[in-house]
């Protein structure tokens, strides 16, 4: 298994040529946002399986979305499958907590995020976040999209490598969000074999400054001290935007 992450929440994990793309956000800018690393040419639009953690416009974006090949399988909260027929995805399945989803080699087990269900402030569109555990070639893989802490995270079972937030694109987080400090409990609770910090140090605002703010490339240095100080710095994993790590199977 081959992991890349991307950038943001966006990872491409290729389960033995198998290949399934998180929350695609491929674009160099969104809204206000710009893109402060290049897009790794890691080939995605040639992606057999598309999942979308929730429906904020940095997640469920549509551009990115359109980039992408229409015959791809996409699983998608309930409340946001319209989206999706409507970007041209002829293989759409909306989602709910608790689902188990065969698809190709891989299977994937639906369960819950603590983050808010609207699509943004203009758009009625509704839809409770989930989260991923994606099993294949071995291993087991935790993709929760944008979440904050929650006991259950303790429940998923053996987790080989587990893809967390750590931060955003702003200099502060809202509700629904884990920081360094909220990632290393979740840690704690889950107990990968293998952290990859993602959704930090990716975009950052316009504002016409060269020097980036301290927020985008702090989170992972205070994750390895927050990590460190309860004895589980030895399962990160960390990746730069465009990175790749190789996983064997067991």
């Amino acid at each position: 298994m081959e992991l890349t992450w991307v950038g943001h929440a966006t990872t491409l994990v290729d389960f033995d040529g198998y290949r399934v793309l998180t929350d695609p956000l491929l674009t160099r800018r969104v809204a206000h946002l710009r893109r402060r690393t290049a897009v790794p040419d890691a080939d995605q639009h040639d992606i057999d399986l598309i999942l979308l953690s929730h429906v904020h416009l940095d997640h469920l974006h549509l551009p990115s979305l359109k980039r992408l090949r229409p015959t791809s399988r996409v699983l998608t909260p309930a409340g946001s499958e319209r989206l999706l027929r409507k970007a041209g995805f002829t293989d759409v399945t909306e989602v709910r907590v608790g689902d188990r989803i065969e698809a190709g080699p891989v299977t994937v087990d639906v369960v819950r995020a603590a983050h808010k269900h609207g699509r943004g402030p203009h758009s009625r569109v509704s839809a409770e976040p989930v989260g991923f555990v994606v099993d294949g070639s071995g291993r087991r893989v935790y993709f929760p999209g944008d979440t904050d802490l929650f006991d259950e995270m303790a429940d998923l079972g053996h987790i080989d490598v587990a893809m967390l937030p750590i931060w955003g694109w702003g200099s502060s987080l809202g509700e629904g969000h884990l920081n360094p400090e909220r990632a290393a409990r979740a840690t704690e609770l889950i107990r990968p074999e293998v952290l990859v910090p993602i959704h930090w140090g990716t975009y950052a605002p316009e504002n016409g400054r060269r020097r980036l703010p301290r927020w985008f490339e702090a989170p992972p240095i205070e994750l390895r001290t927050e990590l460190d100080a309860i004895d589980q710095l030895h399962r990160l994993g960390l990746l730069a935007p465009g990175d790749s790590m190789t996983v064997t199977s067991r």
